[in-house]
Order: C-alpha cells, then structure tokens, then sequence
C-alpha cells in the first residue's frame, strides 16, 4: 500500500462503538439579511425544502449582525449580500466556507410624479440618469455605500455632467434619504423592497421609474460557518439548504416569484455563477433519515510512516455498518481525491504503509452511506488535518 488515505487499511476488528450515534439536530438554523424574509421570497420557498428533506428551517432575519452572530455559533447557513460590511473579516478570519452565489436582488430609481427628466417607460438606467442630468431635474444622493456608489457609476458613465444645481447630497442614506426626496420632489436610489414596504406603511407618491437595467443588481450569496473554527454546525443541514437554493428547479422558481401587487421580476437567478464543478455535482440532497458526518477526529496529530492511527466520526444516523467516503488532499497538493469505504464503522484504527509520504494531509469532507456500492450521497465538507513525520 502506498499512500495514506488511498491505500490505508483497516486492522481487521473495528473498536466496539454504540450502534447509533447521537442525533444530529433536525433544525437548520438560516440567518439572513432582511430583503429576501420581508419580499416574501424564503418563506415562498422553504416548504418544498422542508417536505423534501424532513429538515426544519428557523430563519432568522439578523440584518446588520447576521456575520457576527455566525461567529458565536448561531448559524448553519448565512444569506446575505456578497458586499455586507460583516463578510470580509468573517471570510478572512477563516471563519466560512467557500460562498455560493444564490440570487441577486435589486436596486430602483425612484422619483416624483410629475416626471421632470421625462424617463417614464426608459429602462435604460444610463439614459435615464442622463436626462436628468441634462434638464436639470433634482436627483437626491442615498448615502447607503452601494447606492451612492451605484450613482457615481451612473454619473460617470453619463459623461460626467456638471452637477451644479440639481445633484444633492444631504449626507442622509436609506429610508430617511428616500423620505426626503419625495419632500422636495427629487429622484434617487434605493431598495426596490425596502420602498415597497415603506410605500406600505407611509403611502409614498414616489414612483418607481428603471428597475430591468441589470446595473441595479446585487448578488447575494450563502455562506456555511466552518465547523473546524466554529463547532455546533448542523453540517448535513446546511449542505442540503444550500444545495436547495442553488439548484435548478429552485432557481425557476426564485425567477419566477413576484411581490405582491408587483408584475416585474425582483430577484434573478445568480447560481450559474459558481464554479463549474458546484454546478454538476448531482448527488442528492441530504435528509435527516441519511447518515451524516459532523466531525471526523484522529487520536494524534502526527503518526510516523508505519504507524498506527484512530480515526472517529460523529454525526446523525451512524452505526457499525455505517460506510465513510473520505475526500482529501495530499500534502502539497491543490485538488481533492477520494478513498472510497476508507473505514467501515464510526471508529477504526488504520496502519500506515511505510512509502506514505510525509508532511499534512487534508481531509476535506466526508460521504457516510449504508450500502457499500452506493456512492451518490453529498460529501459533507468536514474538516481534520494529520501530519506524516518520515
């Protein structure tokens, strides 16, 4: 046998364990900016997910501190805007796991009535911000990062048009911004759903003018906490909500989907946009009957070459006939591979061949199925290092 996790063997007698596992948690626990639970959308959404997969799913609409919560263990699944000010220091603190695009929802270009720049009917949003431009009609500054950004864009690609007497900056952001434009009967940016459920509650007479022009989207994403820096996350649960959300049937459907009282589009597809090999992977979602892997362990940290190591898996649905899938990479290297049936059993002792390369290997998920021939269950992405010193 020459390497570590495609050539390891069993030693014959597996160690006495009890035939289930305790129950992994049938709750996944989704935290969640606040535009897709107000829209509508993820309460459109869900039952089909939870009928499908036995999965119950607590959605939480935390807004400003979805990334923070995560942090302390709050989460399984986060959905947010792939700008949200929480992401970056969440990501680069090794706190999540790769993010996967989901839909994109969007900005509007708001104004008066009474039309002064005359763009009724233009769906280009350049043209429209152009002849605003050009008659001199009031256009209000919404400090929010992403609309104010958005309109230095529109200004540029305008041509960059003197903005002395009817570009305003107040230096007010969101529905304050938006409340004062209509005072003073100017356009603006903002939220499509946001204005929405302000016009609700206030009965705002500002109309919605451009809404198709994609330069008004926002991509959101889905983001797992990453169970090796934050423990408690329901793996299998997150897996296949995500999964859910990204597959085709459920991208129709996030197409399809309108606002009450609203004939437009709000939300566009976006899963197309990760990579390929997401994309393909059809392995079923998994349900909280399948047998599901939420951590892996290894009783030392480094083995030599011909030594003897203990690995043990905990999750849901495990037992002695319980079948692992280990999906790795070797030391050194950039892409995964995979031992099949590597360990039969929740713990097992492994000898490793005396030709195992040195350094650390990366276990990067693991498939835990029933019947030995059966490889088509999801990979969870589990995580454990183990170092093979010469």
């Amino acid at each position: 046998m020459k390497y570590l996790l495609r050539m390891l063997s069993i030693i014959c007698t597996v160690l006495a364990v009890s035939s289930t596992a305790a129950a992994q948690s049938s709750v996944i626990r989704l935290h969640v900016v606040n535009v897709p639970v107000d829209s509508g959308l993820i309460a459109g959404l869900l039952p089909e997910f939870e009928r499908s997969t036995g999965y119950s799913v607590d959605v939480q609409k935390t807004g400003e501190q979805v990334y923070e919560n995560a942090r302390h263990g709050g989460a399984d699944l986060i959905l947010s805007h792939y700008g949200h000010h929480g992401v970056d220091d969440f990501m680069a603190d090794g706190l999540g796991l790769w993010p996967r695009a989901v839909f994109a929802n969007q900005a509007v270009l708001l104004g008066p009535p009474s039309d002064p720049a005359g763009i009724r009917g233009t769906q280009d949003v350049v043209e429209a911000f152009r002849r605003i431009a050009q008659t001199k009609s009031r256009f209000s500054v919404n400090n929010a990062a992403t609309e104010k950004y958005l309109a230095q864009v529109l200004w540029e690609a305008a041509g960059r048009p003197d903005p002395a007497g009817w570009y305003v900056d107040l230096g007010t952001r969101d529905q304050p911004a938006v409340q004062a434009a209509e005072r003073s009967e100017s356009y603006i940016l903002f939220g499509i759903i946001p204005f929405l459920k302000l016009k609700e509650a206030t009965n705002s007479r500002l109309e919605t003018f451009v809404m198709e022009d994609s330069m008004l989207q926002r991509m959101m994403m889905t983001v797992i906490p990453n169970p090796e820096k934050i423990p408690g996350v329901n793996l299998a649960g997150a897996v296949a909500l995500q999964k859910y959300l990204t597959s085709v049937a459920t991208q129709a459907r996030i197409r399809a989907f309108r606002y009450p009282g609203v004939s437009q589009q709000l939300f566009w597809p976006s899963a197309r946009d990760n990579i390929g090999t997401f994309l393909t992977d059809n392995s079923p979602m998994p349900t909280t009957a399948d047998p599901a892997v939420n951590t892996v362990s290894f009783s030392t940290a480094t083995v030599q070459s011909g030594g003897t190591f203990t690995a043990a898996f905990t999750g849901a649905n495990l037992s002695a006939e319980t079948h692992f899938d280990v999906r790795f990479r070797r030391p050194g290297g950039t892409t995964d591979e995979v031992a099949e049936n590597w360990q039969s059993g929740v713990s097992g002792i492994h000898r490793l061949d005396a030709a195992t390369p040195a350094g650390t290997w990366r276990v990067t998920g693991i498939r835990a199925h029933r019947d030995p021939n059966d490889h088509g269950a999801s990979f969870i992405p589990v995580g454990a290092t183990l170092t093979v010193a010469p």
